[in-house]
């Protein structure tokens, strides 16, 4: 169930949120997560906000399935890039070897801790052999509301990367960085590409 504050909050601040995603800069772990792809590959974008990054997948030649838990971020996707969005939470996802790629940008960090061990298992079962998954998140290790109310699990980079291992997949790269968030403030990111484990 997605949290009531969260989608609230991102209604209430659509406009502003599409004004950072115009601003961004092209995405270095998005062009790198392409890399990993086959061509034409089947890539799910689980929690895809306005659509800006599955807009780009689309465009060069994967067939692409977009979710996100907010209606006013369909709309968006909709209207700016002109994407059919299912709207789905995250423990909805029950494809099992639809996909290629599954690419979760900023997205899982508005689940709770406790429910990031089955919806990664959900990751797992949704992909293909040797499936990529792409997890954008915050660093940090707690949990707690930001200042408009939106919902934030944060993770240590040795905690994502244990809760990505025990799910059954291989850490293929590993990376933080920091980038100026819709308020205005530096968020420390955690960026990691894993690929589901064979045999």
């Amino acid at each position: 169930m997605a949290d009531a504050q969260t989608m609230k909050a991102y209604a209430d601040n659509i406009a502003a949120y599409k004004t950072l995603v115009d601003g961004m800069p092209s995405n270095p772990h998005l062009e790198r997560f392409i890399t990993y792809l086959p061509a034409g590959a089947a890539v799910l974008d689980f929690g895809c906000g306005v659509g800006n990054s599955a807009a780009l997948m689309r465009d060069a030649g994967f067939a692409m399935t977009c979710m996100d838990a907010s209606s006013d971020m369909i709309s968006a996707a909709k209207e700016l890039y002109d994407l059919e969005v299912l709207q789905r939470n995250f423990t909805d996802l029950e494809d099992i070897a639809s996909f290629d790629g599954i690419w979760a940008s900023y997205s899982l960090l508005h689940a709770p801790k406790s429910d990031m061990p089955d919806i990664l298992q959900r990751i797992h079962a949704a992909l293909r052999a040797s499936g990529m998954v792409y997890v954008g998140l915050k660093r940090g290790d707690a949990e707690e509301r930001d200042d408009i109310g939106r919902f934030y699990a944060y993770y240590t980079e040795t905690a994502l990367q244990t809760l990505l291992q025990d799910a059954g997949f291989d850490i293929l790269d590993s990376r933080t960085d920091e980038s100026r968030g819709m308020l205005g403030r530096m968020d420390k990111g955690l960026h990691i590409m894993a690929r589901k484990r064979t045999g």
